[in-house]
């Protein structure tokens, strides 16, 4: 099941423009040309494409022909783990045109979504630790792979704050001394859902009271190149 790295960089070469503009996959010279077992050029832009194109240095635990493995097996029906280069788990678990899961390494899970902002394609790769408690980061790029400035910096306290908890604001900073959430990805639709799991900090017995004036979760909406809150 394994493709060829040299020839995946001349496929890139000749569909470098669709692979910019995912709703322009038209046929070219390439256009059935295989990539893998189960993806050919006319994949180009999807979320599957921008996985198998990344640069090993987005994806070091994950070389490209890993990644060409997980891709045949999940296209194929297959629940078959590859190995990352520690040696651990790794697995697609779910895929559609512009958002992609998968599992590398332990207690890690990966989202890779496929936005439109504006007339612009932007990446986002979302990477939630799960221990002690779910937390993502996420790191945003051009349809290049190339590393941008985030369309969603991280939010603040303030932004977790109910109306009634900005009056709260000081019991709250005293009580909670970080934030954490976990994100999840909707290109689709255009948002992306932070979820608060600070709560499992702490010990039942300890739950301080000024979590009530936190939000459970903020939806941010994509408009033009910027998330806002909902």
């Amino acid at each position: 099941m394994r493709a060829i790295a040299s020839a995946i960089a001349a496929l890139a070469l000749g569909i470098a423009a669709a692979a910019a503009s995912p709703a322009d996959t038209t046929a070219d010279a390439t256009t059935g040309a295989h990539i893998s077992a189960t993806m050919t050029a006319k994949d180009a832009g999807s979320a599957q494409w921008f996985f198998a194109m990344a640069p090993d240095d987005v994806l070091p635990l994950l070389p490209v022909n890993t990644r060409l493995d997980m891709l045949d097996y999940f296209n194929s029906g297959i629940e078959r783990p590859s190995r990352d280069a520690a040696g651990s788990r790794a697995i697609v678990t779910s895929s559609s045109n512009r958002r992609l899961t998968f599992d590398s390494g332990d207690g890690s899970s990966y989202e890779l979504a496929v936005y439109t902002a504006g007339r612009d394609t932007v990446v986002a790769l979302v990477e939630t630790l799960h221990y002690p408690m779910a937390d993502s980061r996420i790191e945003w790029y051009d349809s290049h792979w190339r590393p941008m400035q985030p369309l969603l910096p991280e939010p603040g306290l303030a932004a977790w704050l109910t109306g009634a908890g900005s009056k709260h604001r000081a019991e709250v900073e005293q009580a909670i001394p970080f934030m954490t959430a976990e994100a999840a990805t909707d290109p689709d639709a255009g948002t992306l859902t932070l979820t608060r799991t600070i709560d499992s900090y702490f010990l039942p017995a300890d739950t301080p009271d000024a979590l009530r004036w936190l939000r459970p979760s903020i939806v941010y909406t994509l408009r033009g190149s910027r998330f806002v809150a909902r």
